[in-house]
């Protein structure tokens, strides 16, 4: 930043100036004359992130560019002819909080805080501007803010939803279960556990492709979640594999769910995108119940394992 020929405070130029609209230009001339004029250049930084601030500083020509976690991330906002920089920090003696960076060279007026607070006490109009720029500052940070959090919970539910069926994931799956079964253990409530696995769909990819098979799975999991108790919760295992939690549900209740659920399932009709109608499917289910306190691996190992039995036992039936 090189300081340049001083601009002739005119009324034009003052006018132009946001913070000075209103005010006698005669009056504020004399604060003014005094304060040097500074050439930024393109992408060179007039303000950076985290450190102190003692000046404001009016854009008289060019165009900044406002920046959060350095002067190389993309703009969040622009500040155009007229506007000011700095005054947040400036007035409340914290580092500031963003980069801000020459989107093209640029001119301003640099007002140290002495001259500002002059202004603010000779003139109404200042004062009254200044709070209106603060007030825009604000309402802006708070936009970014709630924008943030709404991109904050997009992430998240993208984090724990499998995207082809809209189930909860395997990640959900990791962090759930075990919360689940300790709260079953310690109020010794029964918990039940299904692996649900669609027969032979390496085949039916192989005859039909990926895209009808795609269909199949995603209506399967359709029809789980329509036949579940509102309180049970499904998951995509992985592939064409689910695991369904029953809180609450004894090894007797689980084998009647996972009874329904598999008569639901192979009574499901599937149409491709084209509308054309696809073969049915059917399920192989493995139960267990949660006995003593035993770990995650232990209670999936023995659903699993009666899955195993299931898909021995000729598929499209229930095992524990």
């Amino acid at each position: 930043m090189t300081v340049c020929d001083a601009i002739e405070l005119t009324d034009d130029v003052l006018q132009k100036v946001d913070i000075f609209r209103g005010t006698c230009a005669d009056i504020m001339r004399p604060l003014l004359s005094g304060a040097p004029t500074k050439e930024v250049r393109k992408d060179e930084i007039l303000l950076a992130g985290g450190r102190s601030n003692r000046q404001l500083f009016l854009l008289l020509s060019g165009r900044l560019s406002v920046r959060l976690s350095s002067a190389e991330s993309a703009p969040i906002t622009f500040i155009e002819e007229g506007q000011t920089a700095g005054e947040l920090s400036l007035i409340d003696h914290q580092p500031a909080s963003a980069f801000v960076v020459a989107e093209q060279d640029s001119v301003v007026l640099c007002l140290d805080e002495d001259t500002v607070w002059e202004l603010v006490n000779m003139s109404h109009a200042v004062a009254s501007n200044l709070l209106h720029t603060l007030v825009k500052r604000m309402r802006y940070g708070n936009n970014i803010i709630v924008e943030d959090r709404e991109k904050i919970a997009q992430f998240q539910y993208h984090a724990t939803i499998d995207a082809l069926t809209g189930m909860f994931n395997r990640r959900w799956l990791n962090s759930m279960l075990p919360r689940l079964m300790h709260r079953a253990h310690m109020s010794k409530q029964p918990l039940s556990l299904l692996i649900v696995d669609i027969d032979q769909f390496k085949q039916f990819n192989d005859m039909h492709g990926h895209v009808d098979g795609d269909c199949a799975l995603r209506g399967t999991a359709t029809t789980i979640t329509n036949t579940i108790r509102p309180g049970d919760m499904a998951s995509r295992y992985g592939g064409e594999e689910f695991l369904i939690i029953l809180p609450d549900c004894s090894l007797d209740s689980a084998l009647a769910a996972a009874e329904r659920l598999r008569e639901a399932v192979s009574g499901t009709v599937f149409t491709n995108p084209d509308g054309e109608l696809l073969p049915p499917v059917t399920i192989s289910v493995g139960v267990a119940e949660m006995a003593n306190d035993p770990t995650v691996e232990e209670l999936i190992k023995d659903a699993d394992a009666a899955l195993y039995r299931a898909k021995k036992g000729g598929r499209n039936c229930v095992c524990v």
